[in-house]
């Protein structure tokens, strides 16, 4: 199976958020030469990282053998085959973390006291897994995809043959009420292999295809809790290569994503209006995120911006302050892109990014649905 990225996310959360870390993503793609543009890229902007830090002695090999273990990753063990990477490095936290990636990403080198998670947490968020399963009558193949990458899982097949028929009146009654328990059979079967398949891949969505003529056997047959589970019938051939069924389904399963992120939208706005549960704007979600209060965060993927952090505190201001008003110490500049995500993960919320959204644009791209509720504060970071 790909890549376990919510995983992956979890563990590189729980780094101390004191770095120094390497977060490295490489667009993967080759040119028509079969050349790489993004291991250059890389090469020279870890180069010039190296010389702006004008490290000396001990700290100075380290650093290089740093940049040497992430670009020999790159040239010897980078999967050919994959979209992107990710390299997640910092030797004074022991942490390396290589991910081969089937998902594409912007080739980007960053230092920062933490690691950089918004492109992965993008990938993760954009890619539930799915269950595919393409029944027949008497077979049935289930796949998992997840991470736009397909893998057969299971099959089923009835537990006898039905060959073609060709008599009429009664004998043909007879022999369409026992082919249609042969399929009610085999499709109760199919539910058991599916119900385990769910829970062993922790499938989210599923998709169903099969011919017209058993639609109704399947749908009656299976039980509520798949059936809730399922966002398209359709019917693709069984026969077909799966690059073809990819073809097909990935447009569905987009808009599947772009649904969900409407109505997490949707559900911020009421919260906020409500008065209730929810925050939006910078300064709002900053303080939020430096409480602990966060059950979600929602951005919009265009978000970008610098804020500030009280680097003794890690409490997050919105621009405006140079010194924390309610110590006095000096803030440090900080990517509030990448600020947010991270102290929302390293918080266990989720993170949710928005493609396009009326009511985040109106509220600098980002907000928060909460656990709590807590308005008692002697002052507002960053504004009100």
């Amino acid at each position: 199976m790909a890549t376990d990225l919510h995983a992956a996310l979890r563990q590189l959360a729980a780094t101390s958020g004191e770095g120094p870390i390497l977060s490295i993503y490489a667009d993967w793609g080759q040119t028509d030469s079969g050349q790489r543009p993004a291991r250059r890229q890389i090469e020279q902007e870890l180069e010039r990282l190296l010389a702006e830090q004008s490290l000396h002695g001990e700290a100075h090999e380290q650093a290089r053998q740093q940049l040497g273990q992430i670009m020999g990753y790159l040239d010897t063990q980078a999967p050919a085959d994959a979209t992107g990477i990710a390299v997640f490095s910092s030797p004074d936290q022991q942490l390396w973390q290589a991910l081969p990636l089937h998902a594409p990403v912007q080739t980007s080198v960053a230092l920062d006291r933490f690691p950089h998670l918004f492109q992965l947490a993008r990938i993760a968020d954009d890619n539930e897994t799915y269950a595919l399963v393409i029944a027949e009558g008497q077979e049935a193949q289930i796949f998992v995809i997840a991470y736009n990458q397909p893998e057969h899982v299971a099959a089923t097949e009835a537990d006898e043959k039905i060959k073609r028929f060709d008599q009429g009146g009664q004998a043909q009654m007879l022999f369409q009420r026992r082919t249609d328990n042969v399929i009610k059979a085999h499709i109760k079967d199919l539910a058991q292999e599916l119900g385990q398949v769910i829970e062993r891949y922790g499938v989210e969505h599923v998709i169903l295809s099969s011919n017209d003529a058993i639609k109704g056997i399947v749908l009656d047959t299976l039980p509520k809790h798949i059936q809730d589970l399922a966002v398209a019938y359709i019917n693709l051939d069984p026969h077909a290569d799966m690059a073809s069924m990819m073809a097909t389904i990935t447009p569905l399963m987009t808009d599947v994503e772009r649904q969900k992120e409407q109505q997490i939208a949707t559900e911020l706005e009421n919260e906020v209006g409500a008065d209730a549960r929810g925050v939006a704007g910078t300064a709002a979600t900053a303080l939020a995120l430096s409480k602990g209060q966060v059950r979600t965060l929602v951005m919009q993927a265009s978000f970008a911006g610098s804020g500030r952090i009280n680097p003794s505190s890690g409490f997050l201001f919105a621009p405006g302050y140079l010194s924390d008003p309610y110590d006095g110490t000096p803030l440090s500049e900080i990517d509030l892109r990448e600020a947010f995500v991270f102290r929302a993960l390293q918080q266990g919320a989720d993170v949710e990014i928005v493609e396009e959204s009326a009511y985040l644009a109106s509220n600098d791209g980002v907000g928060a649905l909460l656990h709590y509720r807590d308005d008692v504060q002697a002052k507002q970071a960053g504004g009100s």
